[in-house]
């Protein structure tokens, strides 16, 4: 049987060119061509040299030591800070405390004057008030700067806080009582600045003679 020319599919066109291919296969090896042409563009991972992984490890060994370096100094300004702020303080403090003990003298002649003084003569009345209030003024002034007296009128005596001037013989009471505060004395917080200067007693058994009369 013979076959006419136009019946074999030879994939050709009549005018010899190859026949188009079909828009889903041409879609499909675009789409093959794209994914090759981005694996190529793709560099693969390569590990380090073991020179670069030693220079890596360097730098990472340097870096720590800056770092620990940095740590340490910011530790020991802050330390110096701290010192520098406490002698501050304890200089501050000193130079209050001295002050303080030099007016002490004052403020003593001060009480002296107003205890001793009479107000019926002449003139005198006003003098005293006007003495009088200079000295509240300067005890408000060192009760603003924690200033206090220290205890001791009626109290037994204590060592770290008194001064034992005198010694007076008593039959009644305790050794050691307080009985008169002759200068007082004074606390800057809990510092003690100067004693108390007081008159102590000394417990004492009566005479035989005394008690039979």
């Amino acid at each position: 049987m013979n076959m006419n020319e136009g019946d074999t599919d030879t994939g050709l066109e009549e005018n010899g060119e190859p026949a188009e291919e079909l828009p889903e296969e041409t879609g499909k090896e675009e789409a093959e061509a794209s994914s090759d042409v981005a694996e190529e563009g793709e560099s693969p991972w390569v590990p380090p040299t073991e020179e670069e992984h030693r220079a890596l490890l360097d730098i990472k060994e340097k870096t720590d030591s800056l770092l620990e370096e940095l740590l340490r100094a910011r530790a020991e300004f802050e330390n110096f800070k701290k010192v520098k702020a406490r002698e501050a303080a304890r200089d501050r403090t000193a130079a209050v405390r001295g002050f303080i003990g030099g007016l002490l003298p004052a403020i003593d002649n001060f009480e002296r004057a107003i205890a001793s003084a009479d107000p019926g003569e002449g003139g005198a009345g006003g003098l005293l008030e006007g003495v009088g209030l200079i000295h509240q003024m300067i005890l408000k002034l060192l009760d603003d700067h924690d200033v206090s007296v220290v205890e001791a009128e009626g109290l037994q005596f204590d060592p770290d806080f008194h001064e034992a001037v005198f010694e007076e013989e008593v039959t009644e009471g305790l050794t050691g009582d307080i009985l008169e505060v002759l200068e007082k004395g004074y606390l800057h917080g809990e510092v003690l600045i100067r004693p108390s200067r007081v008159k102590v007693a000394k417990l004492v058994e009566p005479d035989q003679g005394e008690t039979e009369s």
